[in-house]
Parts: C-alpha cells; structure tokens; sequence
C-alpha cells in the first residue's frame, strides 16, 4: 500500500532548506536520505520559501494563500507596520475601518471587511491582538543618558567595534550647482533656476570605520530612460513616486544586508533612528535591529556629526570638476540619475581615504533638512503599492535626458562630414 502524502509546514521546509545548504550532498542524494521525491524537494528550492512566504505567516502552515484583494492586504499591511512604529493601538474596529478606507482609494467596489477576511488576514500575517500595558514617556535628557549608559554599553559587550553599524537616510539635489559666479564690474549676470531634482541616499558604515556599506539611492522612476540599456549599477536603486525611504523598501534593504552578512557567518548590531519608514522586520539571522531614543538623532546619531556633510561636499565637489571640463569643451553639463549613481560611488571611494573638513562654498547645507521619508497617509501607501506592482514597466522621465540643443550650422557640418565619410 502506497504511504499517504505528507505535507509539509513552513518551518519544516525551512528547516530542511537550512540542512540542505549546511551539507555536501547534491539535491538528489539529500532528497533521498530525507525520504522526500526529487521533485518535491526541487520545487521547495525554487519557491523559496525561506526567504519570502515563511517571514510572513504562520510557521506550522502548509500553504500560502494569497488575498483575493492583494493590493488592499499590502496597503492595510504597510499601515500596520507604520503605526505599530508609532506605537499607536490597532483594535479589530480600527483594522476594520482602515481596510474599507484602502479598497474605497485602490476601487475595489465589491470588497467587504468581513469578520472572516481579517481573520485570515491576521492569520495570512502571523498578527494578534493583545492587552496594552505601561505609559510610553516623552524622551528627555535622563533618557539620552540611560541609552547611553545602558542600552550603547550592552552592545558594545555583545559586539566587536567592527560589527555595530550605524544607518541614516540623506535627502541629496543632485544636480545643484554654484549660484554665484565671477564677473567683470558692469557685467550682467543672469543664472537659471535652481534645480530641485533630489535622490534619496541611504548610508551605512560601522563604528571603527573599516566598513562602509554600499549605498541605496532612492529616485522617482524604477528605470528612468538613461538606465535603458544598462544592465548593471555600481550601487542599489530603488525608487517610488516621491523618492522618499518607505517601510517597503527599508524591509527589502534590511533582507538583503541580513543574507550578506548571513554568508559571511557574521552577528552585527545595526542602529538606526525611529522614523516613520524605519519599521521592525522579522526573520533577521544576522542583523539585530536597535533604535534610538525619539528626537535624539541630532546627538547621538553618529552619521549626523559631520559624515553626511562630509559625503555632500565630496559629491558636489566632484559635479563641479565635471562642469569645468563641459565648460572647456563649449558644452552644457547635464546630470542625470545615472550620471549621480556614479558620482555617489566614486564619492564613497574618495571617502575611504578619510574625511576632510567640508567646505561651506559647496551648498552642503543647501538639501540639509530635506526630507527623507513621511507619515503614511493612505495615498502614499496606496501609491506605494501601485508602484510596487508596476516593477516592470519601463518608466520615463523626460527631465533626465534633455535633447542637446543643434544650430544650423553644427547640423549642416554633420550632414557634410557623413558625407564625406560614405562617398
């Protein structure tokens, strides 16, 4: 009598996942020893569970079954993760609510917030509900000195110096340039208007400064026309419609950082502050998450104190060694967000030399307060979402390649050089 099919939970197959990459054997040998059919095993490997549908549900469940209304289960999602952030309570009738509130703006008419649907959505993502407990306090200087004293000191005994990094968002205009300028007495002067284009960059380097990260840069188009025929970049880029740091896209960050660091058989602390976009995320081996004090960032967050500075400077310093050379060439510089990825790597290059004292002529305050991320209202989730779905769809900014501008002349010379080159 053939023996009955067994199927498997997440954690079961997490767990033969991990075995698996932990010995010697080929797929076929290990499915084997397990007693498990090849194919079976093989569509475990290609599904991979271990990374994606196991950190968003229930470890004992058997299946992952996706919401007939996947864009209002995100939305409701992202909220979630945003107002736990904020410490805010979520009762049964608040999810309810929120829940009608994103299928009204996603336009799914024909969805109702039943009792069952939360249900299998808080089941879908492991959530439930429990009693409040404790007043949170307003952070005051007594808070400061206990991070410090007590939360700073049991890091530093768990881990080397090498391991405890610190994380922070900068927002950068990245093609600004000087608005002032040399000229003779009586000379007119007239400049174009200064461009606001900004990139979100985010930074990461550890406490003894022998690590840097490689940086994230955050646009607004996932592949702006310049990108079209590039198919490799020297940093990671993500975008969405503001070019802002979403929950979203800190979680995949976060993921990626965790599985580098995960090869490399390494336990790290990764501090950060508590805004908005900076969520928990579950599932992580090798990162340990640690958030600093509200409105404490200006004091105790160590890429505030010079370094993010630091990077402007060196960036701007770069874009204006480029404008030179355009100038003796008789061109115009134009500065796309291909053309800023570069110049943000080859920055963090330079910067491996050290850090040198900024200087104030290079507009490095200019983008100091700019934002890097915001509340969640429900448009930005919804837009979120949206964008998230549409990740394939090759988006186009006109803004980022200007057509050159040809004369008469400059066309009638092409047209007499070709010419001379096919006759």
């Amino acid at each position: 009598m053939a023996s009955k099919i067994k199927n498997l939970s997440f954690a079961e197959k997490n767990e033969l996942i991990e075995k698996f990459q932990n010995s010697n054997l080929s797929k076929a040998a290990f499915a084997k020893a397990n007693s498990i059919p090849r194919t079976t095993f093989n569509n475990i490997l290609a599904a991979k569970l271990c990374s994606s549908n196991a950190q968003i549900c229930d470890q004992e469940r058997k299946r992952h079954r996706l919401s007939p209304y996947e864009n209002v289960d995100k939305a409701l999602l992202s909220w979630i993760n945003y107002a736990r952030s904020q410490n805010a309570p979520i009762s049964w009738n608040v999810l309810k609510e929120k829940s009608l509130e994103f299928a009204n703006e996603l336009g799914e008419s024909s969805f109702v917030a039943s009792n069952g649907w939360l249900q299998r959505f808080n089941s879908r993502h492991n959530l439930s509900f429990k009693k409040l407990c404790g007043e949170a306090a307003d952070f005051d200087n007594s808070s400061l000195k206990e991070w410090k004293d007590v939360v700073l000191r049991d890091i530093l005994e768990i881990y080397e110096s090498a391991n405890v990094f610190n994380v922070d968002e900068c927002g950068l205009f990245y093609r600004i340039l000087p608005d002032r300028t040399l000229c003779f007495k009586g000379e007119k002067c007239v400049r174009g208007k200064k461009s606001k284009e900004r990139l979100t960059v985010l930074l990461a380097a550890n406490m003894d400064g022998s690590e840097k990260i490689i940086p994230l840069v955050i646009g607004k188009f996932l592949k702006p026309r310049c990108m079209k025929n590039f198919k490799s970049l020297p940093l990671f880029y993500d975008a969405n419609s503001k070019a802002w740091m979403t929950a979203d896209i800190w979680e995949k960050t976060l993921r990626r950082w965790d599985l580098n660091f995960s090869k490399q058989k390494r336990k790290v602390a990764l501090i950060a502050d508590n805004c908005t976009a900076h969520c928990t995320v579950d599932g992580l081996k090798s990162i340990e998450l640690v958030f600093l004090p509200p409105n404490s960032t200006c004091v105790l967050q160590p890429l505030d104190q010079g370094i993010i500075q630091n990077f402007k400077a060196t960036y701007r310093k770069l874009l204006l060694q480029d404008m030179i050379s355009t100038i003796d060439r008789k061109e115009q510089l134009q500065v796309s967000v291909l053309n800023a990825i570069f110049y943000i790597d080859q920055t963090e290059k330079l910067r491996n030399r050290g850090y040198a004292i900024p200087d104030e002529n290079l507009c490095t305050k200019i983008d100091e307060d700019l934002a890097t991320n915001s509340e969640a209202s429900i448009q930005d989730i919804v837009s979120n979402v949206l964008n998230s779905n549409a990740e394939g769809r090759d988006d186009e900014d006109d803004s980022e390649c200007e057509k050159k501008s040809v004369s008469t002349s400059d066309a009638l010379k092409a047209i007499d050089d070709l010419r001379c080159f096919f006759y």
